[in-house]
Formats: C-alpha cells, structure tokens, sequence
C-alpha cells in the first residue's frame, strides 16, 4: 500500500511537472517545492531529527549524499527534463528503474532477486512497452533521444542508487526525522542552482495555478512519498520498491482518462494486467530481507 500510493503521487508529480513547464522553471519548482515540505514538516519531526542528530553529525558524508540523490539531482533532474522531452518519454525511462535498482543490489551484495521476481520484472516491461507504445512498436521506434531523456536517466540512476544506500541505516532512525534531514540538504544542494537560475530570467508569478502546482508538489510527492518510500524499502527491500515504480505510466494514464477525458484502449488494458502481475509476483514468491533459503 505504501508504495503503491508513492507511485501514484508520483505519476501526478510528473503530470503536475508537465502542466508547469512555462509557468515556473524546473530548478524553481524543484527548490520551493521542497523549501515547503521542509516548513511543513518542521513542527513534527524536529524533536526526531535532535534525538538522532549525534547519529547525522557522525555520519554527515553519506546523509550528505542521500540528500544529494534523491532530493537535488533525482526532482530537479525530471522537471528540466520535462522541458524538452515528453511524459511518454519520461515513463519509458521510469520503466527502467527496477532493472537499475536490481544491478545495483546485487553489485552491493545486498538482496538476490528470485525467479519469481525476475520473472515479474519481464512480464512489467513487457506491460509498459505495451502501455507507451500503444500496442505498435513504432512508437516506440520512433522516440527519439533528447537532453531531457539523458537528464531523466541520470535521474532514475540516481534515485535507484538512493534506494540501495539508505536500505542500511539503522531502523532505530525516525523516519520523520529522517525525511527532514534528507529534504534540508537536498535544498542546500539545490540552492546554489537555484540562485544560479533566477538572475537569467524573471522569477514565477505566484497565482492561483502556480500556487496549487507547489501546494501539490510540497506535499504528496515530497512529504508523503519519500515517507512512504524510506519506510517501504525498510520493510520490503530496495528491489521490491523498484519494482513498483512500473505502476507509474499505468497510474498517469488513469490520472489522464479521469481528468484528460482521454479514452482507455484494449492494448492499455493489457500492459497494465502485465504490471499488475508482476506486482503479483514480486509480492507473493520472495525471499523476505534478511532471510535466506535453506
């Protein structure tokens, strides 16, 4: 459940991300998106984030870079990238996140996919393939590479080598405080872009779209997935939670056939029945985190 609302709120983020490409700039939205959540979440994790703080102090380098990849590089990365590329193109590179999050577990000697999972992981991108391509491969034949396709790759890179480096800290940690830790050095990291960003150009006019765009940002995909995802990969395991990140081109499909108007087609239908049992798959035969077969 947690990482199925995180896809959806993600899949939104990448809609919401399209919608704003024009009314504020990718490095704005990506900084004041997160300067929000770190306000909102202040007052509830800050007793958290000083009762772990000799923790953070003595780890300060790998907290430093877990903020730098999934708050800095990974948000800011796929809103430039939704400037030049389409959302079709960024789902097709999210697809790719499960197979990175897997290389990168077993170079770390962390988890071991079973035959079920790698199973479950064909049958997804052959389900997303289906989805983004409408059910003909010259679609996809026909994307072609664009500095926004290379920009969401590194990013998806960047948040699957998060996933596999943050499955070892201590379960003691708040997850609460956690969360603000990681979002306050992401917005460090991001600051001096930021500043960069603004003297080339004028800065967002706040309105009423622009404000519900942030509100949207700052919260869901900010503040309610990272929790959701930090905690699911502390109980499922990195591979597990990548794997879900398939449901996100099916869930922005849905978000467009109920706010786009757009029509569902049979090829839709059955790309997503692929993703679904892989989900099925990855959920039902594996080898819990922590346990071995004998």
């Amino acid at each position: 459940m947690l990482l199925a609302l995180t896809t959806l709120f993600w899949a939104g983020n990448a809609v919401v991300g399209k919608v704003a490409v024009g009314l504020i700039s990718g490095i704005e939205i990506s900084f004041w998106r997160w300067v929000i959540a770190l306000l909102l979440l202040t007052p509830f994790a800050y007793k958290a984030v000083i009762h772990d703080l000799a923790y953070y102090r003595d780890h300060w380098v790998k907290m430093l870079l877990l903020g730098f990849l999934s708050v800095s590089v990974y948000n800011t990365f796929q809103y430039l990238a939704l400037q030049w590329t389409s959302v079709i193109n960024v789902g097709v590179v999210t697809a790719t996140m499960p197979l990175m999050v897997f290389m990168l577990t077993w170079i770390a000697g962390q988890e071991r996919a079973s035959r079920f999972q790698q199973l479950g992981l064909f049958v997804a991108l052959c389900g997303v393939l289906l989805v983004i391509t409408r059910g003909s491969p010259s679609v996809l034949l026909g994307l072609k590479l664009n500095p926004g396709d290379l920009l969401m790759l590194l990013a998806v890179f960047s948040f699957a080598l998060y996933s596999v480096l943050i499955k070892p800290l201590p379960s003691s940690l708040d997850k609460l405080g956690l969360l603000w830790m990681l979002v306050f050095l992401g917005v460090l990291g991001i600051l001096p872009f930021y500043l960069w960003d603004i003297t080339r150009h004028h800065t967002f006019t706040l309105d009423m779209h622009t404000g519900l765009i942030l509100l949207y940002v700052g919260i869901f995909p900010s503040i309610l997935s990272y929790f959701f995802w930090n905690k699911a990969v502390t109980l499922g395991g990195a591979n597990l939670a990548g794997m879900f990140c398939n449901l996100i081109p099916v869930y922005a499909l849905l978000l467009a056939v109920v706010l786009l108007g757009e029509s569902l087609s049979s090829y839709q239908l059955f790309g997503m029945l692929g993703i679904f049992a892989e989900i099925f798959l990855a959920t039902s035969f594996r080898t819990r985190p922590g346990k071995r077969k004998t």
